[in-house]
Formats: C-alpha cells, sequence, structure tokens
C-alpha cells in the first residue's frame, strides 16, 4: 500500500532516533501500523494534521522505492508515513500558523521494530503496556550500551537509542539493521539461562 504524495523514500534524511519494540506475535506488526496511523491523525494541540503520505511493504519482495528489495535489506516490513502539522509558534497563541512535515519509520526485523517517530515515548509505553509490544528489558540495552562503546546514547526507560547524526535513507536502514543484529543477539544471551 501506498500513496501518491510520499517523498521518494532514496530522499529521506532522519535522525537515527529509534525506539525498539519485541513482540513474538507475527500480527503485531499490522497492529502497530493502525495504532501509528490513528495517533498520528490526532490533532493534539496543533490546528490541524494531515497524513500527508504512506508505504506498507510486508513482502520480503517488495521494492523499496527503486533501492532493492525488503529482504535485501534484512527486514521483514517497512511503513513509512509523513504528516503535516499547523501549529501556532510558541511565542504566540493565535496568529501565524507554522507548518512542520514530521517522518514516522516502523522497521521489522522478526520479533524487533525499531520505530522513528514524533509519539512520545510516554504514549507508546501506555499502548505497548496494552497491546502485543514491550519495550525492551535493561539488560539488553545495557549489552547494546556496552557493543556500542558510547557511540549511540541508549535510554533505557524508554527503549530508545539516539545518535543525532542526520543519514541518508539506505546509511539510515543499515544503521537501523546493525542496530537490530546486536540487539537481538542481546536477547538470545537474555533467553538462554531461562531456557536451560
Amino acid at each position: 500500500m501506498t500513496t501518491p504524495e510520499l517523498p521518494a523514500l532514496s530522499g529521506l534524511t532522519p535522525v537515527f532516533a529509534v525506539t525498539v519494540l519485541e513482540s513474538e506475535d507475527s500480527a503485531a506488526y499490522l497492529a502497530l501500523r493502525r495504532f501509528l496511523r490513528d495517533a498520528l491523525a490526532e490533532r493534539g494541540r496543533a490546528h490541524a494534521v494531515r497524513v500527508l503520505g504512506e508505504l506498507l511493504l510486508t513482502d520480503p519482495d517488495g521494492d523499496v522505492d527503486g533501492l532493492c528489495t525488503v529482504s535485501d535489506l534484512g527486514f521483514d516490513g517497512l511503513y513509512v508515513v509523513v504528516r503535516q502539522r499547523w501549529q501556532s509558534p510558541r511565542w504566540t497563541r493565535s496568529g501565524p500558523a507554522d507548518l512542520t512535515h514530521e517522518l514516522t519509520v516502523a522497521l521489522r526485523r522478526q520479533r524487533l521494530v525499531a520505530l522513528h517517530t514524533v509519539i512520545s515515548g510516554a504514549r507508546l509505553r501506555r499502548w505497548a503496556r496494552s497491546g502485543p509490544y514491550r519495550f525492551l528489558p535493561d539488560t539488553v540495552l545495557v549489552a547494546y550500551d556496552q557493543a556500542s562503546r558510547g557511540t549511540v546514547d541508549v535510554a533505557s526507560a524508554w527503549s530508545r537509542l539516539t545518535t543525532g547524526t542526520r543519514l541518508a535513507f539506505p546509511e539510515y536502514l543499515s544503521a537501523v539493521a546493525e542496530a537490530l543484529d546486536t540487539l537481538a543477539d542481546a536477547l538470545v544471551a537474555e533467553d538462554s539461562p531461562r531456557r536451560l
């Protein structure tokens, strides 16, 4: 599923800032997509919002904007949304409205999802508590922090990884894939003692 107003993915340059969620439920990714779509359609404190475009790829052979396929990138699913938001500047209660464009990207690999979004960590946590996803355990994030040797800021309470670095979309996908590899290894290590 795609919409015509979505910018070319190859032209995106997101900042590496992701919240990582985990679920064993194979249908969880579509539930996450519904949550994201609904949350992004709410205007909150803005005057108005509009979902400008979205792309959902869950077929491993799905073409990612001419870059390659979803599976070539090492992912099982890709969801991209661009939202427009009109809001008064902080320095006035009325008058001009600022227009901002906000990017959400959800990348799924097996039981992990890396989520880049403007939706607050608190709102994600509330949703995750009632849904099929959970934030990663502290021990897994600490292991990731040690493996990254301080190159990535880790906020365990929010299951969040950030560098503040703006990356071209192919490099962003590669950085997320590398992070998910390291986190998956840490999850296996954490799960192993339980299975003995």
